[in-house]
């Protein structure tokens, strides 16, 4: 597919249809992410990373505590 017509269209739009655009394709592009499967290197991480919560169910932060840490360093 030559998306050059596309770019050219898009190029015509104001700066807020671009962004209203492009939101929507971000929206598109999610949900169908949304259904893919995952790959085996994926799902290797989220399963050592539920094995580490299991063996130190303890060793968390709060979420206030880290919001609050994130919103210090912006």
């Amino acid at each position: 597919m030559n998306a050059e017509p596309l770019l050219e269209t898009f190029r015509k739009l104001t700066a807020s249809e671009k962004i209203r655009l492009v939101q929507q394709m971000w929206d598109e592009i999610a949900e169908e992410a949304s259904h893919l499967p995952l790959s085996d290197a994926q799902r290797q991480l989220l399963d050592e990373r539920i094995d580490e919560h299991e063996a130190n169910p303890d060793d968390v932060e709060p979420w206030d505590q880290v919001r609050n840490e994130i919103l210090r360093k912006l």
